[in-house]
């Protein structure tokens, strides 16, 4: 059996939104059950989400992925960056959930696709 791909919704959303999402999540999964997960990621404002998912920080994402399960001391020897750089960059992403990290403290991303959606109009 093949291994369905892992994707991550990520986006900009309001407070009110996110909570009118999760009561809408809830009273579905009271009258049908709950179903697999679908894993998301919603910023406030549009600054943190390209801050956050900034050029240099995709590149690391895609990298690591492409690499698999490494320390990020050799992930910065894989992108030729200084490694406070990357060590900070694995920690902010970390905090958002796009890295992951092993017993080991081994770092890798578990997703196969990051979607991105920004709504133009409420």
């Amino acid at each position: 059996m093949m291994e369905k791909d892992k994707d991550i919704k990520i986006g900009l959303s309001t407070e009110e939104q996110l909570n009118q999402e999760f009561i809408r999540a809830w009273h579905k999964a009271e009258r049908t059950g709950i179903e697999e997960a679908e894993e998301r990621l919603y910023f406030l404002d549009a600054s943190t989400f390209f801050q956050v998912l900034s050029k240099c920080r995709i590149s690391l994402l895609k990298i690591l992925h492409a690499h698999g399960v490494c320390s990020i001391r050799e992930l910065s020897r894989l992108l030729r960056r200084d490694y406070k750089r990357v060590y900070q960059d694995v920690q902010l992403l970390k905090e958002a959930g796009l890295i992951h990290q092993d017993a080991a403290r081994r770092i890798y991303v578990p997703w196969d696709k990051i979607n991105a959606e920004i709504a133009l109009a409420a």
